[in-house]
């Protein structure tokens, strides 16, 4: 895993479009560990407008609207639909969404800004599940995250987490530690991040650009010439490798 920065450069929404680096510039690291089992983030984010407010509801599906951090991971590097336990897990069929919400998590991660250079260990972790659109739930997985500290200083906004790695097992019904994926040297995992872009300061919320780590595929624009595939299937996820550098 990178000890070194990743960049957050790759704009999916708008496709390929030119953001200026004082309106947005992200990068991140991210570390494991085979005494904890856990993967360790750290994100620094230039932006200058940060949209927050959002409160946590599970039915509420406007989390991505705000300024969040996303981190995308499929433990097995399966790949695959992962938006609900439904009955279809064709990809070619746009009706489909498919069988397994858990076969891959996005985590869109929520944050209050405290004032101008403290820190908040609070947050709201979102992600979406259910049988089908008219079944949704919208799940907290805070707890997924158990160590979290934010800070924004200026236009500077620092996301440090650590996260556990659950298999596609894992039922959020009935939550259990049982599911979590061991981290060894030479697992492969699916894993990209990315960042949704809000710059309107009043009024309704709304994601300007989102903004990614992999490069998008550009097969899989969707009508309006926008790559936004990532929260639906775990196969546009980027590729990871568990080393041992020490």
């Amino acid at each position: 895993m990178h000890e070194s920065w990743i960049d957050i450069d790759q704009v999916w929404i708008p496709y390929q479009e030119s953001i200026a680096k004082t309106d947005f510039a992200g990068r991140f690291k991210v570390l494991w560990s085979e005494k904890t089992n856990l993967l360790y983030f750290f994100a620094e984010i230039t932006d200058d407008v940060f949209r927050d407010g959002y409160v946590y509801n599970k039915r509420d599906v406007t989390y991505g609207d705000y300024d969040i951090f996303e981190v995308f991971i499929d433990s097995d590097h399966s790949g695959g639909l992962h938006v609900f336990d439904g009955k279809c897990n064709d990809a070619k069929n746009k009706k489909c969404w498919g069988t397994n919400a858990e076969n891959a998590f996005t985590y869109h991660i929520n944050v209050n800004a405290p004032a101008d250079g403290e820190i908040t260990h609070l947050k709201s972790v979102e992600d979406i599940s259910g049988k089908n659109w008219h079944n949704k739930y919208i799940r907290n997985y805070a707890d997924h995250l158990p160590e979290f500290a934010f800070q924004r200083k200026g236009n500077i906004s620092t996301y440090e987490f650590s996260l556990k790695v659950y298999k596609d097992s894992f039922d959020p019904k009935k939550p259990s530690e049982t599911d979590r994926d061991s981290l060894y040297v030479g697992k492969i995992m699916g894993m990209s991040v990315a960042y949704c872009d809000s710059d309107l300061k009043t009024g309704k919320p709304q994601r300007k650009s989102f903004i990614g780590s992999t490069k998008a595929d550009k097969n899989a624009l969707d009508t309006i010439g926008n790559f936004n595939q990532a929260w639906m299937n775990a196969s546009y996820f980027g590729i990871v490798e568990l080393i041992n550098k020490f």
